[in-house]
């Protein structure tokens, strides 16, 4: 078929329609392919385009990488001082390790593949791509390279998404993905701006720079609790199926929720997170409770703390450690009532962490007393003798050596007017004679030194009725 020549306008109209359609595909290919992220690099004396690849890519031949992304004439010989782009995808890494400094019951951490969990122990170094359980009652403490600490309570669940170093900028990526339970982070703040922290769970994903807050999993709401107790944090809520940066171990980010904005949290603030939903609202900690008498001895069979209520409050929380860091805690309960009480806490000095949770689950602001705990050892019994008195006779099991005694007798039930107020009795016997009728209460009290103070602990108060 004979086709009559292109005049100049329709060859003009036929390269303006090539024009438009090349513009009408740019921008697609430009979302397609963004733009790599880039750390700066500034030439050095004796540096070429292999010597900085085999020392800082993840492989000898990224040198044609960086000559393609710099547009270097001679790979051998780079101008001093010249800045270099270098791809930060590419840039090698180390895996640090972090250490467990305490547990307490029954820590795994689980295995890959098939292969059975092994015990965690004080010690124990864990990588990327670990993952470690507690059982109940259980409690592991980590600390990282840089002094940050982990501290995961009694059944809780985590995996360490990534723990790397960057080798030419020193920058830390740190990620743990919070399966079960809950977590509480104190992180050293931050010295690269590069550097990273971040907490996921199924509903959220918060990072960090340099903080202290909990995040705890509500596996019966699917949401999760954050609280910050330190410095600020930035909550994105996380979509169910997300899919993101993989890890060493094929562990995946969840992605933000789509249209979802990042909610700032500042400190002595919390936010509840559905999974799925934006990252939910800043609310307001609350304040934490009292405890009545917190100096009290402990020397019941029970260690016992009677809280004050707090207004708005659903539950309490009260958790007994051996650090006021609480990083190597005993016992961590919770309670509708403000009662708590504990079992099988062994003689010595602690620490106890109240605080109250209010009713969207989250968490408020802890407050912290010291006690001291010792059980009454004392074997003591009193014996009527002749003339109108009584012998007293006590033994302290499992006495310090050098302890001295103190003996009270008196006719009130709280102690007060003693007839008899006698310090540093020697051995354990004494009598008394010539007591007028009348009903009398008496204790030892047993004095010891320890870690260089004096530590005087009351036995249980007896009574008795001379008669005549």
């Amino acid at each position: 078929m004979h086709q009559r020549p292109r005049s100049g306008l329709d060859a003009a109209m036929a390269v303006a329609g090539v024009i438009a359609i090349a513009c009408s595909i740019q921008p697609v290919y430009a979302k397609r392919m963004p733009p790599q992220d880039m750390t700066p690099y500034v030439v050095r004396a004796d540096d070429s385009l292999y010597t900085l690849a085999d020392r800082y890519m993840q492989s000898p031949s990224d040198w044609r990488l960086l000559r393609d992304i710099n547009h270097v004439a001679n790979p051998r010989h780079l101008q001093v001082n010249a800045h270099l782009s270098m791809p930060t995808s590419r840039l090698r890494q180390t895996l640090p390790t972090a250490q467990v400094v305490a547990v307490r019951g029954s820590v795994e951490k689980l295995g890959t593949a098939g292969a059975p969990a092994t015990p965690v122990g004080a010690g124990t170094l864990l990588r990327e791509g670990d993952e470690v359980s507690t059982g109940r009652d259980a409690f592991v403490s980590m600390t990282l390279p840089d002094g940050s600490h982990v501290v995961l309570p009694s059944s809780s669940r985590i995996l360490i998404g990534r723990l790397r170093t960057t080798l030419l900028t020193g920058a830390v990526d740190r990620q743990f993905d919070l399966k079960q339970g809950e977590v509480t982070t104190d992180v050293t703040p931050f010295k690269n701006p590069r550097d990273s922290f971040r907490v996921v769970t199924p509903s959220v994903v918060a990072g960090v720079r340099g903080t202290r807050f909990r995040v705890n999993y509500l596996a019966e709401q699917d949401a999760t609790a954050v609280e910050v107790l330190a410095g600020k944090i930035g909550v994105d809520g996380a979509g169910p199926d997300g899919a993101g940066n993989s890890t060493l171990n094929s562990a995946a980010t969840p992605l933000p929720v789509q249209g979802g904005a990042q909610t700032l949290v500042l400190a002595g603030y919390g936010n509840l997170t559905r999974t799925g939903d934006a990252a939910g609202a800043s609310v307001r900690l609350l304040a934490p409770p009292d405890i009545a008498d917190p100096g009290k001895l402990q020397r019941a069979p029970q260690v016992s703390f009677d809280l004050t209520p707090v207004d708005g409050a659903r539950a309490y929380r009260t958790e007994i450690a051996t650090d006021a860091d609480f990083l190597d805690l005993l016992r961590d309960e919770r309670t509708t009532g403000l009662h708590a009480a504990f079992d099988n806490i062994p003689d010595g000095n602690y620490f106890v962490r109240v605080l109250a949770t209010d009713t969207h689950g989250i968490d408020g602001l802890p407050q912290v007393f010291t006690f001291s705990r010792y059980t009454d050892t004392t074997n003591a019994a009193a014996t009527p003798v002749k003339g109108n008195g009584y012998v007293f006779r006590w033994h302290v099991d499992g006495g310090a050596l050098g302890a001295r005694y103190r003996f009270i007798l008196s006719d009130h039930a709280d102690l007060s007017a003693p007839y008899i107020d006698l310090l540093d009795v020697a051995g354990g016997e004494m009598t008394v004679a010539n007591l007028p009728p009348g009903k009398y209460y008496w204790t030892i009290v047993v004095d010891t030194f320890e870690n260089g103070r004096l530590l005087s602990i009351p036995s249980e108060i007896r009574s008795f009725t001379q008669t005549r």
